[in-house]
């Protein structure tokens, strides 16, 4: 499935602008690689045209500041002679969601999810990440997690109503359902497994139907808001009707 570049532009905010390049290039080498302090990432994009380490710095600190990264721990550097700590950084589930646009990430999801620690499955129930990672595994080819993957991807940013970084991380859950109900490759695929296996993952049931209670909960707000504006224009065309009258 093709992801136009307008909806990676109109729905991911680090995406777009001049800073584009070098912000895929940091969210790439922590999805591949997992957490690293700066100076290692500088060095591992060295090669590939970011010369100077404060551009570096200024976009690892933009991309923590705009939830795609955050501080995952630290880990003790020298300086000079003097030793000290410098903190790692990860992806969280906005930085994840950002860096499967790039084509090398998307190929390995799975990779990425075991690889940086702070993706975890316990935004509505904690589900134990290895339990999720080897049903997958066991269920689907490297190339179908890919094509389930870039599929997601594509529904759950044409369901966002705003830009990515609008809403908050722990409601970005609600909008897989409409996302997922957009992609027939998903349902193809699954289609095809046994998956009595799924039923191995504590809490999926539990899951599911945390997905389906989100998704209403935001249709009932959604509805509420549409009857507030419904009354509103009614009360302002009723009173246009009387001012023409007279």
């Amino acid at each position: 499935m093709h992801i136009e570049p307008e909806l990676i532009k109109t729905k991911i905010g680090a995406l777009r602008g001049r800073d584009e390049g070098n912000n895929r290039l940091v969210l790439e080498t922590l999805a591949l690689t997992g957490p690293l302090i700066k100076y290692d990432i500088f060095k591992a994009l060295k090669p590939r045209g970011v010369r100077h380490y404060p551009t570096l710095s200024r976009r690892v600190d933009n991309l923590k500041e705009r939830g795609y990264i955050a501080v995952t721990g630290k880990r003790p550097i020298k300086v000079g002679k003097k030793s000290d700590e410098s903190p790692t950084y990860g992806l969280t589930w906005r930085g994840f969601i950002a860096s499967l646009v790039i084509e090398s990430v998307i190929e390995n999801p799975i990779d990425v999810v075991e690889k940086n620690p702070l993706l975890k499955f316990d935004l509505l129930h904690k589900i134990p990440k290895k339990t999720v990672v080897d049903v997958l595994r066991e269920l689907f080819t490297s190339r179908e997690i890919g094509i389930i993957a870039r599929a997601v991807l594509v529904g759950f940013l044409r369901a966002l109503p705003r830009d990515i970084e609008s809403i908050k991380q722990e409601n970005y859950i609600a909008y897989l359902v409409p996302g997922l109900a957009e992609v027939p490759e998903i349902r193809e695929k699954f289609e095809e497994k046994d998956l009595t296996k799924l039923l191995q993952i504590p809490g999926l049931l539990e899951l599911a139907s945390g997905l389906v209670e989100a998704y209403e909960g935001q249709l009932s707000e959604a509805l509420s808001a549409i009857r507030v504006i419904k009354e509103e224009l009614v009360k302002y065309m009723s009173t246009s009707g009387m001012k023409q009258a007279k």
